[in-house]
């Protein structure tokens, strides 16, 4: 990142909300560089310089580096003394160790679900499968991508259980800089995913539910591994 404009051009946004106060700039940094990392827009191992962030977004460099500590403290980004900021890399040993431990909450989640949505969850849910259906019929991945994550949302509203949903969103979005790359390439499997496991959901079927969704999320770990061993051969 060597210039403002080349990281502008990369994808991060040009400027920073002037409605922002010296006390929020960390925090905004690091959502920006985070959402940044996640999809790619930032590569893994690439450096970060304080000074070329500083300059685009008009700041000092003193909130640039409380981002990019919070950064690494989150596990996004590598610190190396001397050397500087760096993005995280991928590794399978994370990915494996991920995919398993989200397989766990999401299954105890979909359970809760099924035992505990109302009838406003439930018409959540098949609303979400519904704009997803149309989504996919027209290509658009960034959206079903999203999509997708709203369904994650609504099924953590329905279990009733805040800390399974801080751990389920924490691990959702680190299984997001896995796979987000190849979105695509999963997006027609997780629309039938998600319509069979509204369904478990809304007829109160938990253990069905749960089942369902730890064995969804363990497919996709290796289906995201052996994608990403693809492009990396290619």
């Amino acid at each position: 990142m060597a210039t403002g404009s080349a990281a502008a051009e990369r994808g991060l946004p040009a400027t920073l909300p002037e409605s922002l106060d010296a006390g929020t700039l960390p925090a905004r940094i690091h959502e920006i560089l985070e959402d940044a990392i996640i999809l790619g827009v930032l590569a893994p191992g690439q450096r970060l310089h304080t000074d070329c962030l500083a300059a685009q977004y008009g700041v000092s460099r003193i909130p640039v580096r409380e981002a990019l500590r919070s950064l690494h403290e989150a596990g996004w980004v590598d610190i190396r003394p001397r050397y500087g900021a760096y993005v995280r890399e991928r590794s399978e040993e994370e990915l494996d160790q991920l995919f398993a431990a989200r397989s766990v909450i999401e299954e105890a989640i979909a359970r809760w679900a099924a035992e505990r949505r109302t009838s406003g969850d439930v018409e959540a849910l098949l609303r979400i499968v519904r704009r997803s259906q149309e989504l996919l019929e027209l290509g658009d991945d960034a959206a079903l991508e999203q999509s997708s994550s709203d369904f994650y949302a609504a099924m953590r509203q329905a279990a009733r259980n805040s800390v399974h949903a801080v751990l389920s969103t924490d691990l959702h979005k680190r299984a997001r800089f896995y796979f987000h790359m190849i979105a695509g390439d999963l997006g027609s499997d997780w629309v039938s995913l998600h319509e069979e496991l509204a369904d478990l959901v809304a007829r109160g079927d938990a253990e069905r539910a749960g089942r369902l969704a730890r064995t969804h999320v363990l497919d996709t770990g290796e289906a995201v591994a052996r994608l990403l061993a693809q492009q990396s051969r290619a």
